[in-house]
């Protein structure tokens, strides 16, 4: 059975990106990008939201300005949109899917294979997390207050207990947290 896990970098006061859906404030160095090839090549798949598969598709196909291990990966691997508006994906190894989301996921987790990860998609999580199918959370902390964006979870999500289970201060001040489901 497969992880399913999210990794997503979030502001001190909880916003993964700002009032205009900017990310120029995520802390991203040599030491993140260690961490981000360690975990792509531990991934198979990728899953989205809309919102964050077009940003993602935008940049990611002619990527020249980051790490190259991570740029190969975020094109070679498995990517599944879910997105009520979009009809087609044209980022290579990309689908969208328009079954409903739990027992897609549910099912892709049961195959054999590597882990799974989210990135962004603040919508896909909160409503993963709300069925339970997220196994696991992996928080980066950025030391910055945005005082408005997009929050990392609705006003209105239900509560969920977790078990912080390894705490990791990288140099530029970035925290990894990385919290199990109780």
């Amino acid at each position: 059975m497969r992880k399913l896990f999210v990794s997503n970098l979030v502001s001190l006061d909880g916003y993964i990106a700002g009032p205009n859906r900017e990310i120029d404030w995520h802390n991203v160095d040599g030491e993140y990008e260690a961490y981000g090839v360690q975990m792509m090549n531990a991934c198979g798949a990728i899953l989205f939201g809309r919102i964050t598969y077009d940003l993602m598709a935008g940049y990611w196909p002619t990527a020249t300005d980051n790490n190259p291990e991570v740029t190969r990966q975020m094109n070679v691997l498995e990517k599944y949109v879910f997105s009520n508006t979009l009809r087609s994906a044209d980022w290579q190894n990309a689908q969208v899917v328009k079954e409903p989301m739990g027992p897609f996921v549910q099912r892709l987790k049961e195959e054999e294979g590597a882990d799974i990860v989210i990135l962004g998609s603040g919508t896909i999580v909160s409503q993963l997390t709300e069925l339970r199918l997220i196994d696991e959370y992996r928080i980066f902390t950025v030391p910055v207050l945005l005082g408005g964006g997009v929050p990392a979870f609705p006003p209105s999500f239900k509560r969920a207990g977790l078990e912080l289970v390894s705490s990791r201060e990288f140099s530029e001040g970035n925290v990894l947290n990385t919290y199990w489901v109780k």
